[in-house]
């Protein structure tokens, strides 16, 4: 990898890589050790989540629902902004297969859009409006991380 917050260059298999990184993880949990090519922001959260005791299986808690979601949302400074972020991604998400996710500072998710398939697949994992996924509630994962280093993962 030529830049270590790029999770998938260009021209890469996904398939193979995510392979790849469950073999990284195995290897972790039975030894802790992290093998390459492991990104250092993923072998950080794995070290996190580890000393938080909270394991890959872990599923996300829907701390905000219907009425509370909606008044939390209505007063969260990013409601403003999320118009222009649906015109900016909203499109490439919804025609990619791919979700827009937005979340607070403590790792709730406020906003989940796009792909209706892939929004279907998110909910299965309670990937949803209201859920907590900060990395001390789920484990390591995309806003998790982002949280925990205060930069896009």
């Amino acid at each position: 990898m030529t830049d270590p917050w790029v999770a998938l260059e260009p021209g890469a298999d996904p398939v193979e890589r995510a392979r790849i990184l469950r073999r990284a993880h195995e290897t972790f949990t039975r030894a802790g050790t992290v093998p390459r090519p492991v990104r250092p922001v993923v072998a950080d959260s794995w070290r996190r989540s580890a000393r938080a005791g909270v394991g890959p299986d872990r599923t996300a808690d829907v701390e905000l629902a219907d009425s509370d979601l909606n008044a939390y949302r209505a007063e969260h400074p990013l409601s403003r902004m999320m118009p222009l972020i649906r015109e900016l991604v909203g499109t490439f998400a919804d025609d990619g297969g791919h979700l827009l996710a937005v979340c607070d500072a403590h790792g709730r998710l406020l906003w989940v859009e796009g792909c209706p398939a892939t929004r279907r697949a998110a909910d299965a994992m309670n990937f949803v409006p209201g859920a907590r996924w900060s990395e001390s509630a789920v484990g390591t994962n995309a806003p998790g991380t982002a949280v925990a280093v205060d930069r896009p993962v």
